[in-house]
């Protein structure tokens, strides 16, 4: 079994923004995303060391450099994708190209950049078309690209109609961008157990994803909470996989319809809504996380259900 290799986006932005510190020519950070794209390009097209031992590191810093040097050590067949989550841009992707160059990774990993909140799932196709528009970037990819879509996080973000949405109209348009490119597109699904992070019945989750969006493969996470129910034992392995094959031949032999532009229009309608709707409460109501704690109290074995029933939470939030 492969490992992925998985780290959030501004903890590489951290590693750029010491180097360009100690090389003296400002700070990465505060870059425009233009100029940083400039300078990682120009730095993966040449061939001169970024850092040497006396990069000044904090503890974080350290912890990203190790795990690509210990990328560069093992055998390539230890590892699967190297995963960048909270994914917003071009340049995330650039720099860890750029690091793994830097680290002396000799056969570098395939970076994934995983989208996972609404205004990052809404300028994914802008992001990843920029990708496929650079000469280096599409000869290292070699036709074919992997790009990851949270449904934990967006769900959290903008509510779940809101994220059931953006999750559908973003890939749509992550595959005209890949056709366009002339670029296998491979849809990486963050998945959870719970209804909340993207779970529920695999076969209509997998029914429901929009056309040309899977092709006979695709990837999905299986989150720990039900690795157990769903690979736990060896039955249940080959029912787990059955479902998978069957639901993906299934949307390969009879395509879904594409929504037609009523309905569309009518989503697009009810996200804007949900979406105010829902931050309001979270985000906006400052009652929320005390009311939130309680229901979550009275909904498990907690005592606190019974000093605090749920209808009185409910009741109490009103």
């Amino acid at each position: 079994m492969k490992l992925d290799i998985r780290q959030e986006s501004d903890r590489h932005t951290d590693v750029m923004d010491a180097i360009t510190k100690h090389l003296e020519i400002g700070s990465y950070r505060e870059w425009s995303e233009e100029k940083r794209q400039e300078w990682l390009l120009s730095e993966l097209s040449g061939k001169r060391p970024l850092f040497g031992h006396d990069l000044p590191k904090t503890e974080e810093i350290t912890d990203v450099l190790e795990t690509f040097h210990v990328i560069a050590e093992l055998p390539k067949d230890n590892f699967g994708a190297y995963i960048i989550s909270m994914a917003t841009a071009p340049s995330d992707v650039l720099a860890v190209e750029l690091l793994q160059r830097e680290c002396h990774v000799k056969e570098p990993l395939r970076v994934v950049p995983l989208f996972e909140k609404l205004a990052d799932l809404e300028a994914a196709p802008a992001s990843v078309a920029r990708l496929f528009s650079i000469d280096w970037y599409r000869e290292r990819i070699n036709g074919k690209q992997e790009v990851m879509i949270g449904y934990s996080d967006s769900g959290k973000d903008a509510g779940r109609l809101s994220a059931a949405w953006a999750l559908y109209r973003a890939q749509e348009e992550l595959v005209k961008v890949a056709k366009e490119f002339g670029v296998k597109l491979t849809m990486f699904h963050g998945r959870g157990g719970t209804v909340g992070r993207g779970g529920g019945p695999t076969h209509l989750a997998i029914l429901s994803q929009p056309p040309d969006t899977i092709h006979g493969s695709l990837r999905v996470t299986v989150q720990g909470e039900v690795i157990e129910q769903s690979f736990g034992e060896e039955h249940l392995c080959f029912r787990t996989l059955q479902r998978f094959t069957a639901a993906t031949l299934e949307h390969g032999m009879h395509p879904p319809v594409s929504p037609n532009p009523a309905w569309r229009a009518l989503m697009d309608q009810m996200a804007v809504i949900a979406t105010q709707e829902y931050r309001s409460v979270v985000f906006r109501e400052p009652r929320f996380v005390e009311y939130f704690r309680r229901v979550s109290a009275a909904t498990t074995h907690s005592p606190l259900f019974t000093r605090y029933p749920l209808e009185k939470s409910i009741s109490f939030f009103k």
